[in-house]
């Protein structure tokens, strides 16, 4: 008889490419697994059972922590901060609890624009605390090598790399959008990226695939139009859609803004671009940098400046050798930044007993 794994999420979306496209898939053989998240439910309900959590935010919330605090599992595995009180409480009720730290969460508050402005550094303190506390308490694991500075302890590091990609196209799109794949929010870059495209005399269409807020939405056409910028705000796509709209990009982007939670974060999003041949302009932050310096295919701007991703882009639909490049390096990406999945599993099992 299988181990009973439950897996709780009340804000990503059931097909969060970490947890269901990478974590679900590496443990579903060993485990039963049971997925908790808010509707819509998982496109490939294969390995699962899913148990919806319904209503809002709150609502999504108040259910995870039922579940959680009911203790029918063997062990609970969490992506999402809000819900370390209730698991440091189950862990004191004897509960087996894991949790998976997936962003900066200090750095992260300090960006929050619902946190009133002199409590952002408090509550970031906070934070750290809770996330300290909660580690001596249950087992973390990482997204980032980088995040180990948040906590005092060891943790292991399950990089959020590539996994069940689409094969290349068989000819390099001879046309094409420039796309953008994730968040679609202002820290993220997109007002940035509409405000470049129509610096350009000929604007190409641009193509953003990922949740979007709806006033957000509407002030990005709004945007658009009057710069003369196709956009296509194609909503959030499970990655077996997403990936290959991806591959028939001339250009893809990751304009992040200068912000603290990205700067030593290596978006996951340029490697997925590279992995399917599309050379990347990014955002000149420290990761990013760092990866520019060993891999072929990215071209670096000053973030936040509209002007210089301008010219960064039309660079690159001007340069055909750059282009060769990336698809040249798509085999290397994708054998170099593989998820870890043997790791993942081995490490799972130590937690069974």
């Amino acid at each position: 008889m299988k181990p009973r794994l439950l897996v709780v999420t009340p804000v990503h979306p059931a097909d969060d490419p970490r947890i269901r496209g990478k974590l679900i898939a590496t443990l579903a053989p060993e485990w039963d697994v049971r997925y908790a998240t808010g509707a819509p439910g998982p496109v490939d309900p294969a390995g699962l059972a899913w148990v919806p959590l319904p209503g809002g935010r709150v609502r999504r919330h108040l259910r995870a922590a039922r579940l959680l605090l009911a203790g029918r599992y063997d062990l609970a595995s969490l992506h999402d901060p809000e819900l370390l009180p209730e698991a440091i409480l189950a862990r004191l009720l004897r509960r087996r609890v894991v949790f998976d730290l997936h962003e900066n969460l200090p750095a992260q508050i300090l960006t929050k624009r619902w946190v009133p402005r002199l409590l952002r550094r408090p509550t970031a303190a906070l934070a750290r605390v809770v996330l300290r506390g909660a580690e001596r308490l249950m087992p973390i694991t990482l997204a980032e090598p980088g995040y180990r500075t948040l906590l005092r302890r060891d943790h292991p590091v399950f990089p959020n790399y590539l996994h069940d990609l689409p094969d290349l196209p068989a000819e390099p799109p001879a046309t094409g959008p420039v796309v953008y794949l994730g968040d679609v929010t202002v820290d993220r870059g997109i007002e940035l990226a509409v405000a470049a495209l129509a610096r350009l005399p000929d604007p190409p269409p641009l193509l953003a695939i990922g949740r979007c807020r709806r006033d957000l939405a509407a002030r990005l056409r709004q945007q658009a139009a009057a710069g003369n910028v196709p956009l296509d705000l194609a909503g959030y796509l499970p990655h077996s859609e997403a990936l290959p709209r991806v591959a028939q990009a001339r250009v893809a982007l990751s304009p992040l803004l200068d912000r603290p939670n990205y700067r030593e974060s290596l978006p996951t999003k340029i490697l997925e671009y590279l992995a399917l041949g599309v050379p990347v302009v990014a955002s000149d932050l420290p990761a990013t940098r760092r990866l520019a310096t060993e891999v072929a295919g990215i071209r670096l701007f000053s973030p936040g400046n509209a002007a210089s991703l301008a010219a960064a882009v039309a660079s690159v639909l001007e340069d055909g050798a750059l282009q060769e490049e990336a698809r040249d390096g798509a085999g290397e990406i994708r054998r170099r930044f593989t998820w870890p999945a043997s790791d993942v599993r081995d490490w799972y099992r130590t937690l069974r007993g």
